[in-house]
C-alpha cells in the first residue's frame, strides 16, 4: 500500500477512513486529494472552518428517507407520515433544514411509488423465506488495525458502509438493500460500485450511526450471522421503477471485491494530486491548494453573511434568472419532469455533439476536411437524433462552421481542449466559479475561448451581446483574472452564432476595461440575488411552460393553468410529471 502524507492545510487525526461505496466511483475531472481527504472524518481544515449551512434542505433524498423510516421502523400509516412531512416542512423533529414545498410535493409522489415498488416485488416472492423485512442499523465493514499498529498510510480503523434502504430476511439467510435514485432506477452500476456496496452487506456488522466525531460500534445482542446472498435494488423515485442489480452469493462476492471495489478503494484512500474543479466544493484542503487559482473580486462583489461553500457556474446563474425557485429544484435538488424537448434545443444539443466529436479528433484542416451527415434529412450525434426540417437545418448549421472552424491552419504545437472544465475561487465569498467552454485552443500560446450556439436567426443588436449570453461574461472575467494562465499575446473571446444558411463570429477582448467592466456588471447583476437567496420563491411567468420542475410547483401550475401556451408552444415542449 502507498504512502498517504496529511495535505497542508489540514489537521487532525488521519487514524480513521470511513468511506461509502460511492468512494470507488471514478469519475473524469475528479480530484484525488478532495477524495482521500474527505474520507478521513477526523481530519479538518486548519483553521476549521466556520460551520454553517443552507438555508433549505439539500439532500433531495433526505425527506423521503426520514419518512419511510417512520413508516418502515415505527411501522406508521402513510397518511400519518406525509401529515407529518407536511407538518414540519421534512425536517420531522425540531433539528434539521426545512424543505422546498416543491420538494415536500416530489416526496409525497416519490414515498408513495416507493412503498407500491416494494410491495410488488414482496409478493412476486413465491417462497416466503425469500422475502424481506426492514433492518434498522447500518451494515458496516470494520477492519481494526488496533493490535497491529497503522499502515502506511497512518490509518488503524476503516468502515466501509452502504447507503440505501436495507432489509434481511427472516432467517437471516439474505441480505438486500435498495438504492433510490431521483428519476430513473440505475441498475447498471460500475463493477466497482457494484462489488463494493455487496461486500459491506456480505460481511459488514450491525452497527447503530454514530454521532458526530464517534466510530461506529455493533449493535450488542444482535445476531451475528452472514448471509449466504446479496441482493441489490435500484429503485428511480421519478418513474417508481424497480429493476434488480445484483444477486450473488459470498464466494461470487469475495472474487468480484478483490477483482474490482478493492483496487479503487485503494486508489481512492491513497490518492493524491488536485484536480480543479467541483470536487473544491467541499474539500478540506482548499485553503492551501495551489491548483486552484483565486479570483479575488472577479465581480466586484463584497462578502456577506457567513454561508457554505458554493459553485456558480453561467447555467446556474441564467436559470436563476428565470425563476429562483427552478435554480433551486432543477440545479440544486436535480428535480426534473420527463419532457419531450424544444425542437431548437434538441437540435442545439445534436449539432454540439457532432463539433465535440470532431475537434476530439483535431483533424487537419479543421472540420471542413469532414464531409457532414451523409443523409442530412436524418442523422445522429450522440444521444440525439434528428429527422425532418430539425435535421436540414442542423445539417446547414454544420456546413456553416466548417468556414469558422478554429482548428483549421492551427499549429500542430497548439493545444486544444473539448468541453475542458475552467475553475476559479473567490476567497472572500467562499464561491467556486465553474465554466465549461464549448472549445479552448491556444493562438500562439494564448488561450482563446470558443462557445458556440445554435439559433433561428441573426443576432439582435438592440440588446448587449454579454446580457444576452452570461456565459462570455464569465468568460470575460476569467481570462482577464488570468484563468487559464496568460500567454505571450492577449487571449480572446469569440463567440460563434450557426444558423442555417449562414453564421456570425464575434470577438471580445478581455483586457479592454470597458469590456470587463460590462462583463462585471453583467455577473453581479446576476450572482449577487442568487448567493444571498436563502429562500428560492417560485416567480411564475412565461418560463413556467418549459419549466422541469413545474408538476411540483403549484404556483408555476396555476400560472399555466391561467396563461395557457399557443398551440405551437404546446406542441414544442410538454412536460409531463415523472412516471407518466
Amino acid at each position: 500500500m502507498a504512502d498517504w502524507q496529511m495535505p497542508p492545510g489540514t489537521t487532525g487525526d488521519v487514524r480513521l477512513v470511513r468511506a461509502s461505496s460511492t468512494a470507488v466511483r471514478e469519475t473524469v475531472g475528479g480530484c484525488p486529494t478532495a477524495k482521500s481527504v474527505a474520507l478521513r472524518p477526523f481530519l479538518n481544515s486548519d483553521p476549521p472552518p466556520d460551520r454553517s449551512f443552507t438555508a433549505l434542505q439539500e439532500f433531495t433524498l433526505g425527506p423521503l428517507m426520514k419518512a419511510l423510516d417512520l413508516v418502515e421502523h415505527r411501522h406508521w400509516p402513510v397518511d400519518r407520515a406525509i401529515a407529518e412531512l407536511t407538518r414540519t416542512n421534512g425536517r420531522f423533529g425540531t433539528f434539521g433544514r426545512p424543505a422546498h414545498s416543491a420538494l415536500l410535493e416530489w416526496t409525497t409522489q416519490a414515498l408513495l411509488r416507493y412503498l407500491e415498488a416494494r410491495d410488488a416485488v414482496q409478493s412476486a416472492r413465491d417462497d416466503p423465506s425469500d422475502r424481506t423485512e426492514p433492518m434498522p442499523f447500518e451494515w458496516v465493514a470494520l477492519t481494526d488495525r488496533a493490535t497491529a499498529g497503522p499502515d502506511s498510510r497512518g490509518v488503524i480503523r476503516y468502515e466501509r458502509t452502504a447507503w440505501g434502504r436495507r432489509y434481511i430476511s427472516h432467517d437471516h439467510r439474505v441480505r438486500e438493500i435498495w438504492l433510490p435514485s431521483i428519476r430513473t432506477a440505475r441498475a447498471d452500476r460500475a463493477d466497482t460500485e457494484k462489488a463494493a456496496i455487496a461486500d459491506v452487506l456480505a460481511r459488514g456488522t450491525a452497527c447503530r450511526k454514530p454521532s458526530y466525531g464517534k466510530l461506529y460500534e455493533a449493535v450488542a445482542g444482535y445476531p451475528s450471522r452472514l448471509p449466504e446472498r446479496v441482493r441489490i435494488f435500484a429503485f428511480g423515485c421519478g418513474d417508481g421503477t424497480a429493476e434488480p442489480v445484483l444477486d450473488w452469493d459470498q464466494q461470487e462476492i469475495g472474487q468480484r471485491y478483490r477483482e474490482y471495489a478493492a483496487p479503487a478503494f485503494a486508489r481512492a484512500v491513497s490518492g493524491v494530486g488536485a484536480v480543479p474543479g467541483s470536487d473544491c466544493i467541499g474539500c478540506k484542503a482548499l485553503d492551501s491548494c495551489t491548483a486552484l487559482p483565486r479570483t479575488p473580486s472577479l465581480w466586484g462583489s463584497q462578502p456577506g453573511d457567513r454561508r457554505p461553500r458554493r459553485s456558480v457556474s453561467a447555467w446556474d446563474l441564467r436559470v436563476y434568472d428565470q425563476c429562483p425557485a427552478r435554480y433551486h429544484l432543477t440545479r440544486r435538488l436535480h428535480l426534473g419532469s420527463s419532457q419531450v424537448e424544444h425542437e431548437a434545443a434538441t437540435r442545439g444539443r445534436a449539432v454540439d455533439a457532432w463539433l465535440n466529436d470532431q475537434h476530439r479528433q483535431r483533424p487537419s484542416g479543421g472540420c471542413r476536411t469532414i464531409a457532414g451527415p451523409s443523409d442530412p434529412g436524418n442523422w445522429s450525434a450522440g444521444a440525439h437524433h434528428l429527422a425532418g426540417r430539425p435535421a436540414h437545418d442542423g445539417a446547414s448549421m454544420l456546413a456553416q462552421h466548417k468556414a469558422l472552424c478554429p482548428i483549421d491552419g492551427l499549429a500542430p504545437e497548439e493545444r486544444v481542449l473539448v468541453q475542458h472544465q475552467v475553475t476559479g475561487y473567490i476567497p472572500e465569498l467562499d464561491v467556486v466559479v465553474i465554466a465549461t467552454p464549448d472549445l479552448l485552443y491556444t493562438d500562439s500560446g494564448s488561450w482563446v475561448w470558443r462557445e458556440t450556439k445554435t439559433a433561428t436567426a441573426r443576432l439582435w443588436e438592440g440588446r448587449s451581446l454579454l446580457r444576452s449570453y452570461p456565459q462570455l461574461a464569465l468568460a470575460v472575467l476569467l481570462l482577464a483574472a488570468g484563468v487559464p494562465a496568460t500567454g505571450p499575446r492577449s487571449p480572446r473571446v469569440e463567440f460563434e452564432l450557426l444558423y442555417p444558411g449562414d453564421s456570425t463570429l464575434e470577438q471580445l477582448d478581455p483586457t479592454r476595461a470597458d469590456v470587463v467592466d460590462e462583463a462585471r456588471r453583467v455577473i453581479a447583476a446576476l450572482a449577487g440575488p442568487l448567493l444571498r437567496d436563502d429562500s428560492f420563491h417560485p416567480e411564475p411567468g412565461r418560463d413556467c411552460h418549459d419549466c422541469e420542475a413545474r408538476p411540483w410547483c403549484r404556483p408555476g401550475s396555476d400560472y399555466i393553468a391561467d396563461n395557457p401556451a399557443p398551440a405551437a408552444v404546446q406542441a414544442a415542449v410538454e412536460i409531463r410529471p415523472e412516471g407518466t
